[in-house]
C-alpha cells in the first residue's frame, strides 16, 4: 500500500473514532445519565453497554492517533522548518463530502429516541418517588 493511501485511510478512520467517541460520550452525558442503566436504553444498549462502547473507542482512537502522529513525523518537523505543499481543490471538496457524510452518521445515536421500560419490577421507576438505590416496597 501507498504511504498516501495509508496515512489517508489512518486520517479517516481517526476521525470516525473520534466523532462515535465524541456521539457516545454525549450519549452518556445527556441522554442516559448516571442511573438511567436499568430503564433507559438507545438502540436496545442501556447506559452501561453503551460505557462499554465508549471505553474502546477510545482505545481505538489513541492507537490509531499515534499511528497517524509516527506517520506524519516528517510533515509535523516541515511545520516547524516552514516547508508546506499546497493542496488540491478536488481534494478538499472530497473531503468535506465525507465529513458531513459522518458527521451525520455519528449523529444518528444522539437523534434517536431512547426507550424507557416503565414497567419493569427490579428497580423503581425515576418518577415514582423512591431513590433510585432503594428496593420496591411491597404493597
Amino acid at each position: 500500500m501507498k504511504r498516501a493511501t495509508l496515512i489517508s485511510l489512518i486520517d479517516v478512520v481517526a476521525f470516525i473514532a473520534f466523532l462515535f467517541l465524541t456521539s457516545s460520550g454525549i450519549l452518556l452525558r445527556y441522554m442516559l445519565p448516571p442511573g438511567s442503566g436499568r430503564w433507559s436504553e438507545v438502540w436496545g444498549m442501556s447506559r452501561h453497554d453503551w460505557g462499554t462502547v465508549h471505553f474502546w473507542l477510545s482505545v481505538v482512537f489513541f492507537a490509531v492517533l499515534t499511528f497517524h502522529l509516527l506517520q506524519h513525523w516528517r510533515f509535523v518537523l516541515g511545520l516547524f522548518r516552514g516547508h508546506l505543499k499546497e493542496g488540491v481543490r478536488l481534494r478538499v471538496a472530497l473531503g468535506l463530502v465525507g465529513l458531513v457524510a459522518v458527521i451525520l452518521l455519528g449523529l444518528a445515536p444522539l437523534l434517536s429516541p431512547v426507550a424507557v421500560d416503565e414497567n419493569r419490577q427490579d428497580r423503581p421507576f425515576r418518577g415514582s418517588g423512591q431513590g433510585l438505590h432503594q428496593p420496591l416496597q411491597p404493597e
